[in-house]
């Protein structure tokens, strides 16, 4: 008995160790999520797209427009942009929680020529059973630019 209450003393260390490495990662895997996300919108990718998302995921639209998941989720399934590209982002991170800011520049098919415009945005993802997942995007400013 006295052998296996000192293998256990031994080996919690390790597990500890092994516990905080496999917690949530650093900032930088939160801005390639943060780009990924968008690139499969892009694609049209809904089943990445779920995973990355949370079910209770916000979207407040510079617009004023506000949707969740699915209603947003059908605006990528419809198709659309040409590319969304990230710019000036910043990560604040928590144990559980990561606060995006960045500006994003958005191309989209228009009837005639595509359209470009351009967004200061807040992001907040969460990390939900062992994954990141984004629970809101708030645009704050938009500017359009010229058609």
């Amino acid at each position: 008995m006295k052998k296996v209450i000192f293998l256990l003393f031994l080996c919690l260390p390790i597990t500890i160790l092994w516990a905080q490495q496999s917690s949530p990662p650093d900032s930088s895997f939160i801005l390639s999520v943060n780009q990924q996300i968008d690139n499969y919108v892009v694609q049209q990718n809904i089943v990445d797209l779920t995973k990355l998302y949370a079910d209770d995921f916000v979207f407040s639209h510079g617009s004023g427009k506000i949707e969740g998941k699915q209603s947003w989720f059908k605006s990528v399934a419809k198709g659309g942009f040409i590319q969304r590209k990230h710019d000036s982002v910043t990560v604040e991170l928590h144990k559980r929680l990561a606060i995006v800011r960045g500006k994003l520049s958005v191309q989209k098919k228009g009837v005639d020529k595509p359209s470009r415009y351009h967004l200061k945005y807040v992001r907040v993802y969460a990390y939900r059973n062992k994954q990141w997942q984004m629970i809101s995007h708030i645009t704050v400013s938009e500017y359009h630019e010229p058609v």
